[in-house]
């Protein structure tokens, strides 16, 4: 089915026929500081620079196959059949404001969130997770970003590499566990501080990131998640240590920032002995897992002690 529009302005319902489900990409384009316009200008020609944007926000959408389904007030929705798709339009609806001599003046600039996955049509609209998603990964943008999951980046491919930046975890209304959000850089990034994922490649491998745990024969694999690994006394814990020094919650292990982190919460302590030889003693603090080692929950490791889990952190 063809949901583009020889009309940018809206995407004209018979050309979605209701109740019909489909697969593409959801993109929420918000122009920032809005009010400042109208306090500034004056209504009539705040709403005509918005128009203007605006337009330039569905012409990229056009021009990258994709369908304006709606704007609201100072935002466009838009629909593309595929994540690369939608991609470049974001990164080409940034960049034709930046080339708007008399737009730069005005400090216009536009925060865009998109997610990739399926929708129901209703009388010309979209809905259904992908457009919730969307719509929090605008909220989460700050000017001039792109924001989107990592969902959607699997969808894009493997060349040419994007420069991407991984920023954590986030909760999203209707999901039980946070998603995995990542910013796509459509500017020269030799300027960045913060930790960037260089190319698809990487990216894939840190989606792909695993912990193995080899406690007395048994084999655990720890994935990315929201909801930590338990280790403890307690029965309830994903991995039950029975021992006197160990507390009933002792310890949890997290997935933040694209790291394995131990969580100590305990009275005696977490032991931890790396590959390289290195020893650490952890109370009430936590440390990242890299490469291999062994995890002593309550007492000092040493050779025999059948309590000893050993670990080793996979990104392949």
């Amino acid at each position: 089915m063809n949901l583009k529009s020889d009309n940018p302005s809206t995407a004209r319902e018979d050309r979605m026929p209701s109740g019909q489900k489909i697969v593409g990409a959801v993109l929420f384009a918000d122009i920032c500081g809005s009010t400042r316009l109208f306090e500034k200008y004056g209504d009539w020609q705040a709403r005509q620079i918005e128009t203007q944007v605006l337009d330039a926000l569905m012409s990229s959408t056009v021009s990258h196959e994709g369908a304006v389904i709606k704007t609201i007030g100072d935002e466009i929705m838009s629909w593309f059949p595929n994540a690369p798709h939608a991609v470049d339009a974001a990164c080409g609806m940034h960049r034709v404001l930046k080339e708007d001599k008399e737009l730069v003046k005005l400090g216009i600039a536009v925060r865009i969130g998109l997610h990739y996955g399926p929708v129901l049509i209703e009388k010309g609209d979209l809905f259904g997770d992908a457009v919730n998603v969307a719509a929090r990964m605008v909220s989460l943008a700050k000017a001039d970003q792109i924001i989107t999951t990592r969902e959607t980046v699997r969808q894009l491919p493997t060349n040419p590499v994007r420069t991407m930046r991984n920023l954590g975890r986030s909760w999203v209304r209707g999901k039980q566990d946070e998603m995995d959000i990542v910013e796509i850089i459509w500017h020269d990034s030799s300027g960045l501080t913060q930790i960037v994922i260089g190319g698809q490649e990487e990216l894939r491998n840190l989606l792909l990131a695993r912990l193995v745990l080899d406690y007395q024969g048994r084999i655990i694999e720890v994935v990315p998640s929201s909801r930590a690994f338990t280790l403890g006394r307690g029965e309830g814990n994903h991995l039950v240590v029975d021992r006197d020094l160990v507390s009933r919650s002792h310890a949890d292990i997290e997935f933040r920032q694209g790291k394995f982190i131990l969580v100590d919460h305990s009275t005696n302590g977490t032991y931890l002995l790396l590959e390289n030889g290195a020893r650490f003693f952890v109370r009430r603090e936590e440390i990242a897992l890299h490469d291999q080692g062994v995890i002593c929950l309550g007492q000092m490791i040493s050779n025999g002690n059948p309590d000893l889990i050993r670990y080793k952190c996979i990104h392949k």
